[in-house]
């Protein structure tokens, strides 16, 4: 009599693949779902606050200017150290190259890299267009000027950086 030997069932080859597609999905879906919830967390999406009110203001910057460029104004600076002030020295000429004569220049300088108050300057003509004022800085260094220039209904604005040593 033979004796029939019990024998485990064999499983077939590859049983575990599906399951290697289950586990590699889930890994990322969770990575995906951690990268989402400290993404939505910490960015609000936002670039500037207030984008519309921001968005308006470009338009009048453009607009303002487009309407410069019209003008044709064009201006040089120089500042020139002397002794305990600086001689800050404009130049201002039209598109034709005329000089200009009667502008209301009102300006400011301020420090770009510490939190100085910011110092008011005005502009005295000296004639042919040229423009000065004195100032005694605190520092020397880099100084922004932040000016506008008048005459009746027309406006120019301008800022430069000034390195006063």
């Amino acid at each position: 009599m033979a004796i029939a030997m019990a024998q485990k069932p064999s499983s077939p080859r590859g049983r575990w693949i599906p399951w290697l597609f289950v586990g590699g999905f889930a890994v990322v879906i969770a990575v995906n779902t951690t990268l989402i919830v400290y993404a939505s967390s910490t960015f609000s999406g936002l670039v500037v606050e207030h984008p519309y009110k921001k968005g308006l203001e470009y338009n009048q910057t453009k607009a303002q200017l487009e309407a410069q460029a019209r003008l044709g104004w064009r201006y040089e600076v120089s500042a020139v150290p002397a002794a305990d002030a600086v001689m800050i020295e404009m130049r201002w000429v039209d598109a034709g190259k005329t000089p200009l004569d009667g502008l209301a220049l009102d300006g400011e300088l301020q420090r770009p890299v510490e939190n100085l108050p910011p110092l008011r300057i005005s502009f005295e003509a000296v004639g042919a267009g040229r423009y000065r004022s004195q100032v005694q800085l605190p520092k020397q260094g880099a100084w922004d000027l932040h000016l506008t220039a008048r005459r009746g209904s027309q406006e120019f604005s301008a800022a430069e950086r000034l390195l006063i040593r």
